[in-house]
């Protein structure tokens, strides 16, 4: 045991120095598909002759490269998955493995919630259609009382401006006129009263005075001159009083009141411009939200009648069905019906079966001795009489854990072989086996690994010899996994034994 783990040792020593080298091509490929018949050939009989576990020496080229464990990959998969932004449950899905063509179902999703939620979109919609109406006749209305009280504060306002103008422009000139006509008709009253009195009423008819107050007052000054002759004086005393306060008191107050007056229709009119205004925009207002919240409720509307179609998986091409993500290594769920649901969670893969691959993981340690175009064989575990060829077609550009949770695992490269030839019976997720070809050394001697011994840093193997085994040292060279080369102590022809024979004697 010693032995072997020495050998072991010097063999990945070894193999990590050839990897170094490059790949030889197809005709290193085909030199193997002939070495490997003719050494299973004449092992075959040889087993045939010998009932022990022997080895004939034969010249052939010895293959140096390494051996890493993959998987069969499509280079294309249908990932089918819930494209909707909706959360549901899966009703009803088609067995792993089942053969399917383009268009089957694959998988149905549950729609009553979804169905639900549209026909309530769709009543709301209508009744905002609806509100709608009602807002935008509304809106009209408020527009034309708007106009309305708008009107009414004109008019207000231009009253109060047509009285303040008639009232500098006639009543002020004329009530200071009627004053000073007072006046001199009390003056002249004093020569002659009947003369007064026609030139008072002279003076009526010319002022063409139409105030009811007025025609009073004059009528009443009349009657005073022709009445009281004597009293004229008394009149132009109280003519003048009146003329005096007029100017003191009557027009001040009587054009402070024009102001105010006009001041508040001017005040109103801009509060009922503000009012109105305000009040429209809010009609306005409600009628945009209406609008606004209609186009949000159908787009809702129309986003979830997208999803509709959504609720089934329809297979997009023909194949074989595989659940979950075959690349996702962990965190597959378990697919079954009543299983939550939720966007792009891939449900089933369908991988094309025309175009296979192999993924593998290269460990960080050769990834200076491993490059893209070495030929590799690959041997699939299930059908380890199959040998296929191709090449390294893809190495990651940086490595990554193996164990994606684990920052202490060992680091890969994920990489990829491309087939030089597809095989009906290699499928996906296949397990197989690479041997990737570093270097070849031509017709040399090699035997098996358990056929060398390991005794005080020498190297001995047990060759037959006439009919019973002799114990020989022997020199090795270079080595794989399965084999180490003989450069000394040994010849074409020799057999040696798998295994120590006198311990085999002894247990017997």
């Amino acid at each position: 045991m010693k032995g072997k783990r020495w050998i072991k040792l010097i063999t990945v020593t070894v193999i990590a120095e050839l990897l170094l080298a490059a790949g030889y091509g197809y005709g290193v490929i085909a030199w193997a598909k002939y070495r490997a018949n003719k050494v299973n050939k004449s092992n075959a009989q040889l087993s045939k002759a010998d009932p022990d576990r022997t080895y004939r020496l034969k010249r052939a080229d010895l293959i140096l490269g390494l051996r890493l464990g993959g998987s069969v990959s499509a280079s294309k998969k249908h990932k089918l998955s819930l494209q909707a932004n909706y959360s549901t449950k899966l009703l009803s899905i088609v067995d792993e493995n089942t053969k399917v063509k383009a268009g089957d179902v694959l998988a149905v999703f549950e729609t009553d919630a979804l169905l639900e939620k549209i026909d309530d979109l769709k009543t709301s919609y209508a009744n905002m259609e609806k509100e709608l109406v009602l807002a935008i006749e509304n809106a009209k209305v408020q527009e034309r009382g708007n106009e309305v009280d708008m009107k009414v504060a004109d008019d207000r306002l231009n009253q109060a401006e047509a009285a303040l103008r008639k009232y500098l422009r006639l009543e002020r000139a004329n009530n200071r006129k009627t004053y000073d006509l007072k006046i001199s008709s009390a003056e002249t009253s004093l020569a002659t009263a009947q003369q007064d009195y026609d030139n008072k009423k002279q003076e009526i008819a010319e002022a063409g005075v139409t105030d009811d107050a007025q025609k009073k007052e004059d009528e009443s000054a009349l009657n005073d001159l022709k009445n009281k002759i004597d009293t004229a004086q008394n009149t132009l005393d109280s003519a003048r009083m009146d003329r005096k306060a007029f100017k003191r008191y009557d027009d001040p107050i009587k054009l402070l009141r024009l102001y105010n007056e006009l001041e508040q229709a001017k005040l109103n009119r801009e509060k009922v411009r503000i009012s109105t205004s305000s009040t429209l925009v809010q009609r306005n207002k409600q009628v945009d939200n209406l609008r606004s919240n209609m186009r949000r409720v159908r787009n809702q509307l129309e986003k979830y009648e997208s999803y509709v179609p959504m609720m089934k998986l329809v297979a997009p091409a023909d194949g074989i069905v595989i659940y979950a993500d075959p690349d996702r290594r962990w965190g597959n769920p378990d697919i079954k019906p009543g299983m939550d649901v939720w966007k792009r969670l891939v449900i089933l893969t369908i991988p094309e079966m025309n175009n296979l691959m192999v993924d593998f993981d290269l460990p960080e340690t050769y990834r200076s001795r491993t490059k893209v175009g070495d030929r590799v064989i690959i041997t699939p575990d299930s059908l380890p009489a199959l040998k296929l060829y191709g090449k390294i077609g893809k190495i990651a550009t940086l490595p990554v854990n193996q164990n994606s949770w684990d920052s202490a695992s060992p680091k890969v490269y994920n990489s990829r072989i491309v087939l030089d030839r597809q095989d009906p019976q290699l499928v996906n997720g296949m397990s197989v086996q690479i041997e990737v070809i570093s270097r070849v050394i031509k017709n040399t001697l090699f035997i098996p690994v358990e056929a060398v011994f390991e005794r005080q840093s020498s190297f001995y193997v047990y060759r037959r010899v006439g009919g019973a085994p002799k114990e020989t040292p022997v020199s090795i060279g270079e080595s794989n996994d399965n084999f180490v080369q003989i450069t000394d102590g040994l010849e074409e022809g020799d057999v040696v034994y798998l295994y120590r024979p006198y311990d085999k004697k002894q247990s017997e």
